[in-house]
């Protein structure tokens, strides 16, 4: 669980992490030192420096200053007057100045500098900064101007000016502007609670423990579904934040696709008695809430891309090659990114990688929320009349030969056989994840030689497709689709079954694939057609069922 961190109620920060120390045995003690200073707390030297009244007067509204006094060990870089703009630091509330200045300057540990420095700094409010050099040294690339400068709880250089501040993901999503919708929707699953182990301890007040220093945990739920630590400072993200008008397009866009109604039926084909009818089974959600959720999920979950990721590296190297694909945090793959990342800003730079804001979100649906359903039909998905299944995994030695994906060494498919020489089998199969959009259906068939088992004579199929599913009033609907069609049996073949528009969202229904549309295969001759017995098979090798979208199919067939 990745957590941040809120001191009070209003900060947020990150989860704390380890940092890096020049001699991490120095911590909390107290370096010997014969300078006036060092018998001073780091509060008493900061606020006596002239030269460091503007970064006294930020620490002080900030209500830090008591910190500073106090035993703990820090290590404090200091910006001179004049170096950065303190007026308006002064202008804005004291949480922003502890959050986004004051605790950029302050570290935990002792980093007493003394010859080569090459560190990066976890500061107390989790951001890391460079310190580097060797006789002349830098901080977040500021000049130090004063080394070492010690005091009875801590050390102090001095700096040419400010480290500046970067939002993480998750805290640029609480400030970015033009984003409330997407804001909103984060937000939304957050959840905060109080670390105690954190928190330092207040009086007791009627009878109830409080706190001086109050650190509350914070996750978020739908971050950590996306694969994103958006508040780690050692990770790197791009991530696309669509403004309120790119959100509510989308919103538009993709809310058909789930168009559900309040019950939802199906033919409870894994109970069937028989060929020909089916109990009819029921599901009841509350469609608008479903609907809306799901599009909104939709919206989200290709908005972020690790930068770490060998396809994502172009990003943030312009000379890494492979820029014609991203790679979200959930492993979809994004074949147009240049069009994608035309419609966003210039990369704002986050502490832990860059925000873009897009007008438009530029996705092929078929890559997001309406992907091909493919799926070898196993026990789980069929049921067979008439006849026998079983399961067959051959193994492939020349891919391309069959018609495969190059490196394919296995591919399984389901053989279905009657169970006599007068029997027709009929296989009803479920089709899952279904949404209110058209597709186009294909079963792929093997070969008729890749089953030894296989008695028959090398023959061609020649299949009817028919097709039952809910219509938008709740009530069940069959459908012929194409019918008298042949493969080819001698290779991995493709066969149309035909195209459909379904009215009505099957997935999220309920995790019971009973609650789905159902494809029925079977020959298209009786037993009594002695011609069509002889010039066919009845036999089924398919190795899958695919639902494609049209627009997808649409799309490739320009492509060619």
């Amino acid at each position: 669980m990745k957590t941040f961190k809120y001191i009070g109620l209003t900060l947020v920060a990150t989860t704390m992490m380890a940092a890096s120390c020049s001699d991490f045995d120095d911590y909390n003690t107290v370096p010997t030192d014969v300078t006036a200073s060092a018998n001073k707390t780091l509060w008493e030297n900061i606020s006596a420096n002239s030269e460091l009244s503007d970064f006294a007067a930020l620490v002080k509204k900030a209500g830090y200053d008591d910190e500073l006094s106090a035993a703990h060990y820090y290590t404090v870089w200091a910006p001179l007057n004049g170096t950065y703009d303190a007026a308006s630091l002064m202008s804005e509330d004291s949480a922003m100045v502890l959050q986004r200045f004051v605790k950029c300057h302050i570290a935990e540990y002792n980093h007493n500098v003394s010859g080569p420095v090459d560190e990066r700094i976890h500061t107390l409010n989790q951001k890391s900064f460079s310190f580097m050099g060797d006789g002349q040294y830098t901080y977040d690339g500021q000049t130090i101007t004063q080394l070492n400068l010690p005091s009875s709880n801590g050390v102090m250089h001095v700096m040419s000016g400010m480290a500046t501040f970067y939002p993480n993901v998750y805290e640029y999503l609480s400030t970015g502007t033009g984003i409330d919708s997407l804001q909103s929707y984060f937000h939304h699953y957050d959840i905060s609670y109080l670390d105690p182990d954190r928190s330092v301890l207040g009086p007791m007040v009627n009878g109830k423990q409080t706190y001086i220093d109050s650190v509350m945990v914070t996750y978020n739920q739908m971050l950590n579904r996306l694969s994103v630590l958006a508040s780690s400072e050692d990770s790197s993200y791009t991530m696309l934040m669509p403004t309120n008008e790119a959100w509510i397009a989308a919103y538009n866009h993709i809310k058909p696709y789930f168009h559900y109604i309040n019950t939802t039926s199906a033919q409870d084909i894994a109970n069937a008695t028989s060929a020909t009818s089916a109990p009819t089974v029921s599901v009841t959600v509350d469609a608008k809430y479903l609907t809306d959720s799901l599009t909104r999920y939709y919206i989200v979950n290709n908005l972020f891309f690790n930068n770490n990721n060998g396809y994502n590296r172009w990003l943030v190297d312009e000379s890494a090659e492979n820029k014609d694909t991203l790679l979200s945090t959930l492993h979809n793959k994004l074949s147009n990114p240049q069009e994608i990342l035309a419609r966003t800003s210039n990369p704002e730079k986050l502490s832990n990688g860059f925000a873009r804001v897009a007008d438009s979100l530029a996705f092929r649906s078929w890559e997001t929320w309406n992907p091909t359903i493919a799926f070898t039909p196993t026990s789980s998905y069929v049921k067979v009349w008439n006849g026998s299944s079983y399961m067959v995994n051959m193994h492939i030695t020349d891919p391309e030969a069959a018609g495969l994906e190059p490196g394919t060494t296995n591919v399984r498919f389901i053989h279905v056989q009657p169970t006599s020489n007068y029997s027709k089998p009929e296989l009803d199969v479920i089709l899952p994840n279904v949404l209110s959009t058209k597709y186009n259906i294909y079963i792929v068939t093997a070969p008729g030689s890749w089953d030894a088992s296989d008695t028959t004579a090398l023959r061609p199929n020649q299949f009817d497709f028919s097709l039952s599913y809910c219509n938008a009033a709740n009530k069940l609907q069959t459908i012929k689709l194409n019918q008298k069609v042949e493969n080819d049996w001698t290779k991995i073949d493709t066969v149309k079954v035909g195209t459909f528009e379904f009215p009505v969202a099957y997935r999220g229904l309920s995790t019971d694939r009973r609650y789905s549309p159902n494809l029925k295969i079977t020959t298209d001759f009786t037993v009594f057609n002695r011609p069509a017995m002889a010039k066919y098979t009845r036999d089924f090798k398919i190795i899958s069922i695919i639902l494609r979208p049209v627009e997808e199919d649409e799309y490739l067939s320009k492509e060619k």
